[in-house]
């Protein structure tokens, strides 16, 4: 997943352009935030509550150790966060 990209693409979904850069960043910040709920909501969908506490037990392991169980409990995790980026975007936007 490119971060750069990603951070573009939230910049365009939540017309952001035109803010200066510290108001964009804390925009961003606070999106981010509801990005990462409505992933882990989406995740524990699909993986259930079993697999969702190793998943969350990992984190305490760090980082990478965190991110190597994601892609292995979860292959189609990159399919899942865009499902949960579209879904962030269009309730943002119907307000």
């Amino acid at each position: 997943m490119n971060f750069e990209e990603l951070y573009s693409q939230l910049i365009e979904d939540f017309e952001l352009e035109n803010l200066p850069k510290e108001e964009q960043k804390e925009m961003l910040e606070a999106v981010a935030k509801t990005l990462q709920k409505q992933f882990l909501l989406d995740i524990y969908d699909e993986i259930g509550e079993k697999q969702f506490e190793a998943l969350q037990a990992s984190a305490q392991m760090g980082e990478d150790f965190y991110a190597t169980t994601l892609k292995h409990i979860v292959p189609n995790y990159e399919e899942v966060f865009q499902k949960s980026r579209r879904k962030v975007v269009e309730t943002f936007k119907r307000k």
